[in-house]
């Protein structure tokens, strides 16, 4: 028996402090850990749509390091306020990947996409990822994200496919792999807020592990 690798762990940190859904999953499973570092990373099978763009005029650029791959489907509803949530929601996810690889909690492109309790608790994963010596590599896919719509506040739920993601030694570069399980697969909620200049931010996200929604 091993615990979740640290960003791993996150989602059920992050759930915690959430408003929407039940807490996360078991806290520990047969996760054999490994200091490994594989040849190479197989790619998320889960769902078949298009990523979210992010070379649309005035997307963010987003500079993840070449062994991090974050796919997002589009999911696009053809609603012109469902779509920006999402679209916006995705920046957000991104703009969390980019803070974690680089270590950096003040990065504006985070800041502006991510508040309150999910900003919170992502600043303190990544202080323990820092902590702790490590970083991240893989891949993760999002897939199956819906939207409701409430005023100027809006839910999403979503499914993540974090099978092939894995916490790094940043010293020695080693990847720290686990054995694949249920739970990793992973349906989340998240309580969007539209800011004064239209942006919606992530304010609260919350995770549950194994869910048959989000299974292959």
């Amino acid at each position: 028996m091993a615990p979740r690798t640290t960003f791993a762990a996150a989602a059920c940190t992050v759930a915690a402090a959430a408003l929407f859904l039940t807490a996360c999953g078991g806290g520990s499973h047969d996760d054999k850990i490994a200091a490994t570092t594989p040849a190479s990373t197989p790619p998320p099978t889960t769902a078949s749509s298009s990523p979210t763009p992010t070379t649309a005029p005035g997307a963010p650029t987003f500079d993840l390091p070449s062994d991090v791959k974050v796919t997002i489907d589009a999911d696009t509803t053809g609603d012109k306020t469902k779509d920006a949530i999402l679209r916006d929601q995705g920046y957000g996810l991104d703009a969390t990947y980019v803070a974690v690889t680089k270590l950096d909690k003040n990065l504006p492109l985070f800041t502006t996409y991510m508040s309150e309790g999910a900003l919170e608790t992502w600043s303190e994963t990544i202080d323990a990822l820092k902590k702790n010596g490590h970083n991240i590599s893989g891949s993760v896919h999002y897939y199956d994200r819906k939207v409701t719509i409430n005023g100027s506040q809006a839910g999403v739920t979503y499914c993540e496919n974090e099978r092939y993601l894995y916490d790094k030694d940043t010293k020695s570069g080693k990847v720290l792999t686990t054995t694949p399980s249920s739970d990793d697969f992973i349906l989340h909620s998240s309580l969007m807020r539209k800011s004064k200049d239209g942006t919606w931010v992530t304010a609260t996200d919350n995770s549950q592990e194994g869910v048959a929604r989000c299974q292959p």
